[in-house]
């Protein structure tokens, strides 16, 4: 497979286009646990901006859709626990957890070379797509709102989370349905992320091209997983991929 006869280009978001700086567990739980409590006692002025707005029960039953039968039991859980919750409580709870998350999701900053690699990407003819997991079993409009948000989300033609899929990367039927829906085939398409089990691993399972992309250290398994090749910023895709 040579790199002039891709088609698509698909990126992780986390850690790709979007620095969403991780501290420690205890830091993480601290900060939604604050997150809900400010929720609760403090006025919407005082509190972060929120991450998305949270769908009604009438909307989210449109959006989501039913849980495969293979789908992994945890996510199987996730989808009839929000049922349930919504069912009981409204919008009190889920408001709640966007809550909780929201100090989180406030902390994530665009990369730099990011809009300039879509954009040009974009303009040379090839077709765009985002695939990413999504931690603590998040539900995806709180991503599908943060790729909306950094001025991703208008130039992807598909966006898919792991918490509306079913399954995470590096399961390569993410990647499969997201190809499915651009009408692309596994070898006509480059997937590019930064984690070499979940998004290298995952690609080339899935038959598709992979970039490993390294900011920083490399990380220990990329020598397991070192993808087809590696760039240190997106901006290098422009030097690898002709215009169509």
């Amino acid at each position: 497979m040579t790199l002039d006869q891709i088609e698509a280009v698909l990126f992780d978001m986390g850690g790709t286009l979007v620095d969403y700086p991780l501290p420690s567990p205890p830091a993480i739980v601290a900060r939604c646990l604050h997150g809900a409590i400010s929720f609760l006692v403090q006025s919407e002025e005082d509190l972060p901006p929120r991450a998305a707005a949270v769908p009604g029960p009438d909307t989210a039953h449109r959006l989501r859709r039913p849980a495969a039968p293979d789908a992994p039991i945890a996510h199987r859980a996730m989808t009839g626990l929000r049922r349930i919750i919504r069912s009981v409580s409204g919008q009190t709870l889920p408001q709640m957890a966007e809550a909780c998350v929201r100090p989180v999701l406030a902390k994530g900053r665009l990369y730099d070379d990011a809009l300039p690699t879509l954009r040009a990407l974009k303009s040379r003819g090839y077709r765009l797509a985002l695939v990413s997991n999504t931690p603590w079993g998040t539900p995806d409009y709180l991503w599908q709102q943060q790729a909306q948000r950094f001025g991703v989300g208008p130039l992807m033609e598909r966006r898919l989370f792991s918490s509306d899929v079913g399954v995470r990367k590096p399961d390569p039927r993410i990647f499969l349905e997201a190809l499915s829906g651009l009408g692309t085939r596994p070898e006509h398409a480059l997937f590019v992320g930064d984690t070499p089990h979940e998004d290298v691993a995952g690609a080339k399972a899935a038959g598709m091209t992979a970039a490993l992309l390294v900011r920083g250290p490399v990380p220990p398994t990329a020598a397991q997983h070192p993808g087809d090749f590696r760039i240190a910023r997106l901006t290098e895709l422009l030097d690898r991929l002709p215009g169509r």
